[in-house]
């Protein structure tokens, strides 16, 4: 178990990192409202809009993650060129490299929220279309990009087609050239193109579309991140598995599990960019992977007890870590055991 020690010392190292986000970049818009009376016009909700907001969606999500935790995250992919990229742009101001493309529509995903429900959800999406130009325009762009320093990458696959075969394959390759890790946030359709990246982060349903069965327990989840980690000649791989927590582990060793720390759920959406985010960037920072995913599951606990695709910062994850452990050596709080013993970690 993590000290929080280490969780003070991991954290702080956050601010000197550099990480290059790839991937299919989504725009979230969120209508917010209030419900009080059925449509006479059909029997749904109509809803009264307070106010609207604009995020970063996709691999936007992860890159927003990586700057809210004060590092900075590298954004590269692709979008159309329309009033929705230009919102992107406004969104991410900084270390934005996402390439317009006139022939591609901007990916964005609307959800109306009333009573910190969500009424229904809309999306504006069309396949990304990657031309041999377009994977030129990449691979010149994550060149420019490693001018400076980088620590590591994430690659965020929506499978809305950013991700090609030449591209992974080059992301891969540079990975391994500058000695840092990658890891993929993984979509079914594409798993034929992860071989010999560094890591996956399947959730559950992912993970039991690999072995063709249904995950149940921690022992059918062990064998699944084992057979992940042998199928794609990764160094570690993790599944995220919602109310049951994480279980990961590293190739030839012995996988563990660790308990969701989260008792109040509002929305899960975004959840798994967190948990990458931080997973990386403890990495990055000299944490075990041990350490690392108890630093990203704590930080999970957080975001869905957000409504939307939510960010966290350090010190959020310091004081929810802090709440979940004692001071000594890394033993479970007692605040931590009622929990537990309640059953709502």
């Amino acid at each position: 178990m993590i000290t929080l020690k280490r969780v003070e010392k991991i954290c702080s190292h956050f601010k000197d990192k550099n990480i290059l986000v790839f991937g299919d970049v989504i725009l979230d818009r969120y209508i917010f409202g209030e419900v009080s009376r059925i449509s006479p016009e059909a029997p749904v909700p109509v809803v009264k809009v307070s106010h609207e907001e604009y995020r970063p969606g996709g691999a936007g999500n992860v890159a927003a993650n990586i700057d809210g935790l004060g590092a900075r995250g590298i954004l590269l992919g692709i979008t159309g060129d329309d009033i929705f990229s230009r919102e992107i742009d406004r969104l991410k101001t900084k270390d934005n490299f996402v390439i317009k493309s006139g022939q591609n529509k901007t990916l964005v995903k609307t959800r109306v929220i009333a009573q910190r429900q969500q009424i229904v959800r809309i999306d504006r999406e069309e396949k990304i279309a990657v031309t041999p130009a377009g994977e030129a325009g990449i691979a010149a762009a994550a060149g420019r990009i490693k001018k400076g320093k980088i620590h590591g990458i994430i690659v965020s696959d929506y499978a809305k087609g950013t991700l090609t075969r030449g591209t992974m394959d080059m992301l891969i390759a540079e990975a391994a050239a500058l000695d840092i890790p990658l890891i993929v946030d993984p979509k079914p359709p594409n798993f034929d193109l992860y071989k010999n990246s560094g890591a996956i982060t399947p959730n559950l349903k992912e993970a039991g579309s690999l072995l063709n069965k249904k995950i149940k327990n921690d022992a059918d989840a062990a064998e699944a991140v084992k057979y992940i980690n042998k199928r794609f000649n990764t160094r570690f791989s993790i599944i995220t598995r919602g109310a049951e927590g994480i279980s990961a582990g590293e190739k030839g060793k012995r996988v563990f599990h660790l308990p969701a720390y989260s008792h109040e759920v509002f929305d899960v959406t975004g959840a798994g960019d967190t948990v990458v985010s931080v997973l990386l960037l403890s990495l990055v920072c000299g944490a075990t992977l041990k350490e690392a995913v108890s630093l990203a599951n704590g930080a999970a606990s957080i975001v869905i007890e957000k409504i939307g695709a939510s960010i966290t910062s350090g010190e959020e994850i310091y004081h929810r870590m802090k709440f979940l452990l004692s001071r000594r050596g890394g033993t479970a709080s007692p605040a931590y055991k009622r929990l537990r013993r309640k059953g709502s970690v």
